[in-house]
C-alpha cells in the first residue's frame, strides 16, 4: 500500500486484501472459554484457525494448500460473495474440529494436524454434529451421515433425481433469503428435518462456456412471473425410519428460517411469495402435528428477520418491522408478543441473551443511523444499555452464555480493531487484533466528507464526498458518481470501508470529484424510506442520485457538464438508467453486469419490489431499458461476465441489441471467464485500468 508521498496506483486498486482487511473472521466463543477466529496470513487471501485465550493468541489449524474448488462449491462462493481461500470455514464439538479448506474437508483431534475427509469428496454443507464423531454432508441429491471412528457411510434420505434434491437450499433461498442450509439437526441427534426441493418443472437455463473448454452449465433458474420451486420439509428419525412430509402454507412460497427448540419442535419460518405474510410455525416431530407460533403481515413488503431465540423459560425473542423500524420483541408460546425496543433506529442483529435469560444482546443502528452497536436490553422492563462505545461501526460476537463478546470496532480513520469485552464492564477490553498500520494518517489517505442531501420529499440523504486534493475555487472539475442505488443496501455510514474505498480515492487523485449517495430506497432507515421504490424501480433512485449531482455542483467547483457514473448489478442497471434517463445531466458511465430488464431477473428478489409483471406491468415496462436505447447521448462501457449465473449476460447482449437498432455506438469489455463477482486479479485490473481510462478520456 502506499507510503507517504507516495500516489496510489491500479496495482493499489486491485489488490486483495484492502488495508485493515485481514482482521479476525467467524469469530466464535468455544466451550473452553477460548475465543476462535480465521485470520489471513500477511498480504495473502489464506486463512488460518486461530484461537486466543484471553492472553495471547496461537494458531490452532493451519491450511491445507493442495485442492480445488467443485461447481458446487464455486457457486455458493458467489451466492455468499465470499472471496477468501484456506479454510473458508470450521466447526468444533468436543473435541473435534471439522474444516473447509481447498474444496474438501478435514478434520483434527487433540493436536494432531489435519485430515482430508476423501470420504466426503465431491460433498457440500458439512455439519460436525454435537458429539463430535459423526458428520452430515450433501452429495448428489441425497444426505449422507459419516462415522468419523470407523468411516462409515450411510444415506439418510432417497428418491433424488436430476431435479429433485434432499437437503440443499434451492437459488432463492441462497442469494436472495439468506438460507444456506437445507438439513437441520435435533440437539438431542434424535431428528433430522432436511428440504425437498423439487425444480423438475423450471426450464433449464444454458450458460455457455466459451474459453479454452466449450461446455454448458445449466441452471433451474426461476424467472419473475415464472414458477418457483416447489419446497417441503421432511422429518426423519436420525437413526432411520419413515419421513414425515410438512407442505408450506404458500405451495409457491418460501422457505425461509428454520430452527430447533430446546423442547424437540421444529420452528420454521414460511413466507407467501408476496411476501407480505409470513407464519412461525412449529411442527412436532413425534405427532407431525403443526401449529402456528405467530404471524406478521405488512405492506408493501415485509423484511426478513433473522431466527428465533427461544428463551430457557419459555417464551421467545424476535424482531419485526410492524412499528415501520425494526425492533426487538418478547413473544410467548400462546403467540402473543410485546414490543420491548422502540424508536427511529433499527434492531439489526439479536446478538444473544444472558444464561439467565433475562436480558438480550442486540445489535442496532442509532441516531443518524450511520453507527452500529451493541446493546444489553431487559426483557423485564425494556431497559437499554449501550455497552459499545466510540462512533463507527461495532460488529460484534457474542458469547453462548452472554457474559462476553468480541467488538470489532471501525469507523473512517481506523480499520477494524478486534477486542474481547465483557457485558459487565467489569474488566477492561483485551486486544485480539490490530493492524497499526492501517489508519487513514498512516496510508495517507483522505476520509470521504459525510454529507447530507435533502431529496425532494425533504428527507435528508447521506452521502461520501470525495475531493481532489488541491480543489479550489479557480478550476472546474469532473464529478464521477459511484452508484447501487437498489433496496436492501447502505453504502453510507461511519465505517472504514468507505475510506479504503482505493477506486473513490484514485479519481480523486487523478482530479475527479466522487460521490456515493444512499438515496431513498436505501436499506437502514426505516421501511418507509425503503419503500419509496415499490414497484417502481428507476425512478426515485434517479432523482435522489440527480438531486446529488445538483448538490455538489452548488456547494463545489465542479463542471455540471462533466459527470459520470459507475456502479455494479443494481449500481450497472442505475448507470444505464441515469444515461437514459436523464442524459442532459450525465455525460459518461460504466455499468457492469446491469440488470436491464427486470422480468429476467428473479422471482424472490423482484417480486419482493416490483410484484409481477401481470400485476405492475407499467412499473415492469418504465424500468426496462432497452426500450430507451435512442435516448443514449453520451459515452457508456458495458462490462460483464459471459458465464454470470446471477445477472445473465442476456440482459447485456438485449442492450447491446438494442444499441445497435438504434444506431448507437457503446464501447463493451466482455469477460468470458467471469461469473458476477470478479475475483481473479488480471480480470480486476482489466475492469479497474478500463473504467479509469474511461473517464479520464470522456470526462
Amino acid at each position: 500500500m502506499p507510503t507517504p508521498a507516495h500516489r496510489l496506483t491500479i496495482s493499489d486498486l486491485i489488490r486483495f486484501p484492502r488495508p485493515g482487511a485481514s482482521g479476525p473472521q467467524q469469530i466464535s466463543f468455544l466451550p473452553d472459554g477460548q475465543v476462535a477466529y480465521l485470520l489471513p496470513r500477511s498480504e495473502s487471501t489464506t486463512l488460518d484457525l486461530w484461537c486466543h485465550d484471553g492472553h495471547s493468541a496461537h494458531r490452532w489449524a493451519l491450511a491445507p494448500e493442495e485442492g480445488s474448488y467443485s461447481l458446487a462449491e464455486e457457486l455458493r462462493r458467489e451466492r455468499t460473495r465470499f472471496a477468501w481461500d484456506g479454510i473458508t470455514s470450521y466447526q468444533v464439538a468436543q473435541d473435534t474440529l471439522l474444516a473447509f479448506a481447498g474444496g474438501s474437508a478435514w478434520t483434527q483431534t487433540s493436536d494432531q494436524s489435519l485430515r482430508k475427509l476423501t470420504e466426503t469428496a465431491g460433498g457440500s454443507g458439512h455439519l460436525l454434529l454435537p458429539d463430535g464423531q459423526q458428520i452430515i454432508f450433501h452429495r448428489d441429491g441425497e444426505l449422507h451421515l459419516l462415522r468419523l471412528a470407523d468411516g462409515q457411510l450411510s444415506t439418510l434420505t432417497a428418491g433424488g433425481e436430476e431435479g429433485l434434491s434432499h437437503g440443499v437450499a434451492e437459488f432463492a433461498a441462497q442469494e436472495e433469503l439468506g438460507r444456506q442450509d437445507g438439513f437441520w439437526v435435533s440437539p438431542d441427534l434424535r431428528w433430522l428435518a432436511f428440504t425437498e426441493v423439487d425444480e423438475r418443472h423450471i426450464p433449464l437455463f444454458p450458460i455457455v462456456h466459451q474459453g479454452a473448454q466449450v461446455w454448458t452449465e445449466s441452471h433451474r433458474y426461476p424467472f419473475v412471473g415464472a414458477a418457483n420451486a416447489k419446497v417441503r420439509l421432511g422429518i426423519v428419525p436420525l437413526a432411520g425410519g419413515a419421513v414425515r412430509w410438512q407442505e408450506l402454507p404458500d405451495q409457491d412460497g418460501y422457505l425461509a428460517r428454520a430452527v430447533w427448540s430446546p423442547d424437540g419442535e421444529f420452528a420454521f419460518l414460511a413466507i407467501d411469495r408476496p411476501q407480505q405474510h409470513m407464519s412461525w410455525q412449529l411442527l412436532d416431530p413425534k405427532t407431525g402435528g403443526v401449529r402456528i407460533l405467530f404471524e406478521d403481515s405488512g405492506q408493501p413488503w415485509l423484511n426478513l428477520p433473522q431466527a428465533l431465540t427461544f428463551l430457557p423459560g419459555g417464551g421467545f425473542l424476535t424482531t419485526s418491522e410492524r412499528s415501520g423500524f425494526r425492533h426487538l420483541y418478547l413473544g410467548q408460546k400462546d403467540g402473543s408478543l410485546r414490543q420491548l425496543t422502540d424508536g427511529r433506529w433499527m434492531v439489526t442483529d439479536l446478538a444473544g441473551i444472558t444464561a439467565a435469560g433475562d436480558v438480550a444482546l442486540i445489535a442496532h443502528t442509532w441516531s443518524d443511523g450511520l453507527d452500529l452497536h451493541l446493546s444489553a436490553v431487559s426483557l423485564t422492563s425494556g431497559e437499554r444499555t449501550q455497552l459499545t462505545q466510540g462512533s463507527g461501526q461495532h460488529h460484534c460476537t457474542v458469547s453462548p452464555d452472554g457474559s462476553r463478546f468480541v467488538d470489532c470496532h471501525d469507523d473512517l480513520l481506523h480499520a477494524p480493531v478486534a477486542s474481547l469485552c465483557t457485558t459487565t464492564a467489569k474488566s477492561g477490553p483485551v486486544l485480539l487484533h490490530q493492524d497499526a498500520l492501517a489508519t487513514a494518517e498512516s496510508l495517507q489517505l483522505t476520509p470521504p466528507q459525510l454529507v447530507s442531501v435533502p431529496a425532494a420529499d425533504g428527507s435528508p440523504l447521506w452521502g461520501a464526498l470525495y475531493r481532489p486534493p488541491a480543489a479550489g475555487a479557480t478550476s472546474r472539475y469532473p464529478l464521477v458518481v459511484a452508484v447501487y442505488g437498489g433496496p436492501h443496501a447502505q453504502l453510507v455510514s461511519r465505517r472504514w470501508d468507505l475510506t479504503v474505498n482505493l477506486m473513490s480515492q484514485y479519481l480523486a487523485q487523478e482530479g475527479f470529484f466522487v460521490l456515493t449517495l444512499d438515496g431513498r430506497g436505501s436499506w437502514g432507515r426505516g421501511l418507509a424510506h425503503e419503500a419509496a421504490l415499490n414497484r417502481a424501480f428507476g425512478t426515485v433512485e434517479l432523482a435522489d442520485q440527480v438531486a446529488g449531482v445538483q448538490w455538489v455542483c452548488a456547494h463545489e467547483p465542479v463542471d455540471p457538464q462533466r459527470v459520470g457514473i459507475h456502479g455494479w448489478s443494481y449500481g450497472g442497471f442505475m448507470t444505464l438508467t441515469a444515461l437514459l434517463k436523464a442524459p442532459d445531466i450525465f455525460r459518461a458511465g460504466v455499468a457492469g453486469a446491469p440488470v436491464t430488464d427486470f422480468r429476467h431477473y428473479d422471482t424472490a428478489y423482484t417480486e419482493r419490489y416490483m410484484g409481477t409483471d401481470q400485476d405492475n406491468h407499467a412499473g415492469y415496462e418504465a424500468a426496462a431499458l432497452p426500450p430507451l436505447a435512442d435516448r443514449l447521448k453520451g459515452d457508456l462501457l458495458i462490462i460483464h461476465g459471459m458465464v454470470d449465473e446471477n445477472v445473465h449476460f442476456r440482459h447485456t447482449a438485449q442492450m447491446a441489441d438494442a444499441f445497435i437498432q438504434a444506431g448507437k455506438s457503446v464501447e463493451l469489455a466482455i469477460l468470458p471467464s467471469s461469473r458476477h463477482s470478479v475475483r481473479r486479479p488480471e480480470l480486476r485490473r482489466l475492469v479497474t485500468e478500463k473504467t479509469v481510462e474511461f473517464f479520464r478520456r470522456t470526462l
